[in-house]
């Protein structure tokens, strides 16, 4: 996975996702395997970006992609210790020049722990609209 942190532009395991992005651009790729675009979709083949792996989501609305989830998969962390991979990603965050959340024209990426789910991810959020 790459990002063009100017233009928003993201290559993930060859496909290319940008600003825009609709579910019928998502139907033409690898990724495409049925789903309604309604909920979320989890892409099955992990994501390498740099040295780490993520489990990477797709998140729709009115079929445009509103954001990318992705959260590293290469420490096991228990159940009741979730909120540890906040730290990693805080971390790989900070290793690639960003803070906790970045803000860019076409959106913002940011660490996130939800206390509700009991999940750690880094989301990729695009402004509504590009």
């Amino acid at each position: 996975m790459k990002i063009d942190l100017k233009t928003g532009i993201i290559e993930i395991n060859g496909e290319i996702i940008m600003p825009g992005y609709t579910f019928e651009d998502f139907r033409n790729t690898k990724f495409y395997k049925g789903q309604d675009g309604i909920r979320i979709i989890r892409i099955n083949d992990t994501v390498q970006i740099g040295k780490n792996k993520f489990i990477a989501s797709f998140f729709f609305r009115n079929k445009v992609l509103y954001m990318i989830s992705i959260i590293c998969v290469d420490v096991e962390i228990p159940f009741s210790e979730e909120i540890k991979r906040k730290n990693i990603h805080d971390n790989i965050l900070k290793n690639n020049g960003l803070a906790p959340e970045s803000f860019f024209d076409w959106g913002n990426i940011k660490s996130v722990y939800d206390p509700k789910g009991n999940v750690c991810s880094i989301n990729i959020i695009y402004n509504a609209g590009m």
